[in-house]
């Protein structure tokens, strides 16, 4: 079981990484278009429907405490990109979002951060 979670991170880094992004230990990321995007993290979180199929919870979190943010995210799911491109406005100081399983019953999922800006008052 431990194996298969360090895999499934594993492989969450890699498409990160070359997808352009960093990710850190939580996922952490990047848009270099945009000073705001350190402020928008992809955390993984465990959570008890997502650990019976192996994975974690993936979600959004706003780490600042003032502005709220428009974040775009694409889903990738068995390594393929989806038609899915959310948009998703992160206010300060809430729980974070959350957007699915790492892992589902037919195969593995990401998500990737496409756009951080701040959002209009």
């Amino acid at each position: 079981m431990i194996s298969c979670q360090k895999t499934t991170i594993l492989k969450l880094t890699v498409v990160l990484l070359i997808g352009g992004l960093s990710i850190f230990n939580p996922a952490l990321a990047e848009d270099s278009s945009s000073d705001d995007s350190g402020k928008v993290r992809l955390i993984e979180l465990e959570d008890a429907d997502c650990a019976l199929k192996g994975g974690n919870l993936i979600a959004l979190v706003n780490l600042d405490p003032d502005r709220s943010f428009e974040v775009w995210v694409d889903r990738w799911f068995m390594g393929v990109q989806t038609a899915d491109h959310t948009r998703h406005l992160l206010s300060p100081g809430l729980m974070p979002t959350p957007l699915g399983c790492s892992l589902t019953l037919s195969g593995e999922q990401h998500w990737a951060i496409y756009s951080v800006k701040i959002a209009a008052p």
